[in-house]
């Protein structure tokens, strides 16, 4: 019994980061405009959008919360399922952040892929206060800041992603022709 709890908890750690990762977009990098570290961050990288913070500060960010996470589960759940809890937190947050810089970085492999480029490029060119989840549009959704990415999701030429244009031409590849459109000059 114990294994099915921990294994549990593992479960409900990961799915809390994906609630996290909405919030701190949404409010802490977004509502904020800039008045607290993180938004500043984050407000950078929508204007440089090759900008990530640095691994240093990643692995801080993650090393308080699981300092603070186990400090609020561990008496309530003792130290296994706390533990659980927090190792699922943030290896979520681990997998958020692996997620993040390759959707800017390479191009889709799958259905998935396809999905939450679009749902994150579309936060990034059109809609900054919509499509704060990165990793599933699954809190946009419940909290009603989900835009649909039927379309073509214009991009900026200077924020034109490396695998989206042909280096030679400037043009979108082909393959992706479907889903987004280079707009504006270099």
């Amino acid at each position: 019994m114990e294994t099915v709890t921990v294994s549990f908890l593992f479960i409900v750690g990961a799915l809390g980061w994906t609630l996290a990762e909405y919030l701190l977009h949404d409010f802490a990098g977004h509502r904020a405009k800039g008045r607290n570290h993180f938004s500043r961050e984050h407000l950078r990288h929508h204007a440089e959008f090759e900008y990530f913070a640095s691994p240093w500060e990643k692995a801080r960010a993650a090393t308080s919360a699981a300092v603070v996470l186990s400090a609020l589960t561990m008496p309530w759940l003792g130290v296994a399922r706390g533990a659980a809890f927090v190792a699922g937190f943030v290896a979520s947050y681990l997998f958020y952040e692996w997620v993040h810089r390759r959707v800017h970085t390479h191009p889709p492999r799958g259905a998935w892929g396809r999905l939450i480029r679009k749902h994150h490029f579309a936060h990034h060119f059109r809609h900054p206060h919509a499509n704060h989840g990165v990793t599933s549009p699954v809190w946009d959704r419940v909290f009603g800041t989900y835009v649909a990415t039927d379309g073509v999701v214009r991009v900026p030429r200077k924020h034109a992603m490396r695998w989206l244009v042909d280096p030679e031409t400037g043009a979108v590849w082909e393959a992706f022709a479907s889903d987004y459109e280079v707009v504006g000059r270099g």
